[in-house]
């Protein structure tokens, strides 16, 4: 092998780690911003939700009378730190792909009050949530999601085992 030939494999080799990583910078603006939707949650924190969230936010499924953009979610964020002192949510996994970020977490919580109209058991869940964030110009704009609510309704004692 002579000098020539090494040194264009030398450069093939920086310019795929070169461009790898600026791949990867630009990725990993997205999983951030996410990052920072859960960590809202997590915390408790509403302020974060402005950060992330587009005015025009949409929620699907949402629940009924939820308005769109971040004070809906800062609703659902009252409600649910409000029943679930404890809240807590950890991410497991974040995939993104384009202008969609998907995260699977885990949501473990106390019941400490009334659920959808259930009364507190003061039992413990602990369930998985998968969702899909739309970003548009920085923003997430839409999120699909669904939770295990059924093995966490059997954990609060709402459901029969």
């Amino acid at each position: 092998m002579n000098h020539c030939s090494t040194l264009v494999r030398l450069a093939g080799a920086l310019a795929l780690l070169i461009g790898t990583s600026g791949c990867a910078t630009g990725a990993d603006t997205h999983k951030q911003d996410v990052l920072m939707w859960y960590e809202a949650f997590d915390k408790n924190e509403p302020a974060l939700i402005d950060k992330v969230l587009s005015k025009d936010w949409t929620d699907i499924p949402s629940p009924p009378g939820q308005p769109a953009g971040p004070e809906g979610a800062k609703r659902v964020l009252a409600m649910l730190t409000s029943t679930f002192p404890d809240l807590k949510v950890t991410t497991k996994d974040v995939i993104e792909q384009g202008n969609k970020v998907v995260v699977r977490s885990e949501i473990t919580g106390t019941q400490r009050s009334d659920f959808l109209g259930f009364p507190t058991k003061n039992e413990r869940l602990q369930i998985t949530a998968i969702d899909i964030h739309e970003f548009k110009d920085g923003k997430i704009i839409r999120t699909w999601h669904t939770e295990d609510w059924m093995t966490g309704l059997r954990q609060l004692g709402v459901l029969e085992r």
